[in-house]
């Protein structure tokens, strides 16, 4: 037996919190530099030292360490195309803001995160001083993160919908049958009436 429709938006669900799930656990593990440049009013010069030697050390990371974050952030976004290729029209909208939030993460890391890293090594952070574009990188990490919790949540309210309408259809083709039931019964009896007589 083929896989339906159905069975493979399942894979799609998997799919895209495997790679939601994964490229928020690589940039959480950034918070222990950048929190303290956002929220710490004590932070010191060399909280933002600390920042960027992480960010220069991350640069230099092993080309089959990018690939492997590249392929599971693919495979997400695998998933996310699997869903809108036939989406349930009253949730629709769920599936394509889901794509979306995934997409703008992505960007976000393109354009300011993997950006920042570049500058941590030439050091020219442009219009901006060096302590400044650390900041931006560690505003940009918080942001990449609420975009991919965005993903989650309506992966969760997607699952809802389907599991309530599921419960609700249920109930509504008990009744149906309930219905059904009770026509047949009195018909029955009124055949067993005649064949009395």
């Amino acid at each position: 037996m083929g896989l339906s429709y159905n069975d493979v938006c399942t894979i799609g669900t998997g799919l895209i919190l495997i790679g939601t799930s994964f490229i928020m656990g690589v940039f959480y593990a950034n918070q222990t530099y950048d929190f303290p440049l956002l929220f710490d009013r004590d932070a010191t010069q060399e909280h933002f030292d600390n920042a960027l030697r992480h960010y220069q050390t991350l640069f230099h990371t092993a080309p089959t360490v990018k690939y492997i974050l590249a392929g599971v952030s693919l495979l997400g976004l695998i998933g996310g195309l699997i869903r809108v290729y036939k989406p349930n029209p009253d949730l629709q909208l769920f599936e394509y803001c889901s794509l979306a939030l995934y997409v703008f993460g992505i960007c976000v890391f393109l354009t300011n995160v993997k950006t920042g890293i570049d500058c941590s090594i030439t050091r020219n952070w442009g219009e901006v001083t060096e302590n400044q574009g650390l900041a931006v990188i560690a505003s940009s990490n918080i942001i990449l993160l609420l975009l991919f919790v965005g993903v989650i949540v309506l992966q969760a309210g997607l699952w809802y919908s389907r599991w309530e309408l599921d419960q609700r259809l249920k109930v509504f083709y008990a009744n149906e049958a309930a219905e059904q039931t009770a026509k047949v019964e009195p018909e029955t009896d009124k055949k067993e009436k005649k064949k009395q007589k």
